[in-house]
């Protein structure tokens, strides 16, 4: 089992899902890394308190690594985060269900309240807010994995849209070296991301950036 993913982009052969399928601890922490702000975002949107949600966050990890195994993209719009959100919703309804059952007749009230808070579809209608916090965390799990002047030229141009010349310039760098530093970040963010189905989820439209 290797001690990290990589150290190169070029080198990383399996995706960040297939490798915590593989019980891979280094790409188990990044999946969690990614995602548990999403969860505990989606937790709070049903009323739920700090510790409510926090609690909520490591229920759905716990039913991931029982799970993962069961997780498959059988189509464009199966999405990883998509799978994530059912779980989510299955907990916080499991949640209210409890303590409905448990309430006495004045908390009552106020369990269904919680119980009809948690919506019914895939995912929260607001969820394109999500994505741009997924892309930056995903970055930044992968930023130590390239040396700073790549690093550097890549954020410049995609991030802060700065021209290929003038960094290439600024950084005593060939402006096709510029671009080939975009190149290969942008291409292991998206191997990175592909088969969690960031890539084909339409709430990443206009967000994830392209080569």
């Amino acid at each position: 089992m290797n001690e990290r993913i990589s150290t190169n982009s070029e080198q990383t052969s399996l995706t960040l899902l297939a490798m915590a399928k593989g019980q891979d601890p280094v790409a188990w922490r990044r999946l969690v890394q990614l995602y548990s702000a999403s969860i505990y975002s989606w937790s709070k949107r049903s009323d739920l308190t700090d510790e409510d949600a926090a609690d909520i966050v490591q229920d759905v990890w716990m039913s991931v690594s029982m799970n993962l195994e069961r997780f498959h993209r059988d189509k464009d719009t199966d999405t990883f985060r998509g799978w994530l959100w059912t779980i989510t919703r299955n907990k916080i309804r499991d949640l209210a269900r409890r303590r409905r059952d448990s309430a006495v007749a004045s908390g009552g009230t106020n369990a269904q309240i919680a119980l009809n808070n948690v919506p019914d579809f895939e995912l929260p209608d607001d969820s394109k807010a999500d994505a741009p916090g997924l892309i930056e965390r995903a970055l930044e799990l992968i930023r130590a994995d390239f040396e700073q002047r790549t690093w550097q030229a890549f954020w410049r141009t995609v991030v802060l849209g700065q021209s290929a010349r003038d960094v290439a310039l600024d950084l005593g760098m060939a402006a096709n070296a510029v671009h080939q530093a975009r190149f290969r970040i942008l291409k292991r963010l998206r191997q990175e991301l592909s088969d969690l189905g960031v890539v084909d989820d339409p709430s990443f439209a206009g967000i994830l950036p392209t080569a």
